[in-house]
């Protein structure tokens, strides 16, 4: 798993939900908070699971993981309800949303570096 890439892709997420608020149409909330529907989450909790379960940092990885995930799911939540002021004020700098990025970002790459990836 190249968890450089598998970042990438969760960063991706961003343009799609704000061209969700752009065109005013909905999304799958369940499939946005689904942890194991992206690559990085299938990893986790799959092969990574199984392989490094005694790396200090796999929980907490796996954790900010989720929690992103349960913050893209808000965000997709307002979307649906017509939010879309308050779904696009979800992803800017310093919301609870862009913290959980962050946050799992600085966990990947902990956890990449304890389990020598």
């Amino acid at each position: 798993m190249n968890l450089e890439e598998a970042l990438a892709k969760e960063g991706e997420i961003r343009p799609k939900l704000l061209a969700a608020i752009t065109g005013k149409y909905q999304l799958d909330a369940k499939g946005v908070a689904r942890v194991d529907a992206c690559a990085l989450g299938n990893w986790l909790h799959g092969e990574a699971e199984s392989k490094f379960p005694l790396v200090k940092s796999y929980t907490p990885c796996v954790e900010a993981h989720d929690a992103f995930h349960a913050e893209l799911e808000k965000v997709v939540r307002q979307i649906n309800l017509g939010e879309y002021e308050q779904a696009q004020a979800m992803l800017g700098n310093g919301t609870p949303c862009t913290k959980a990025f962050v946050a799992m970002v600085a966990a990947t790459r902990q956890f990449k570096k304890d389990a020598r990836l």
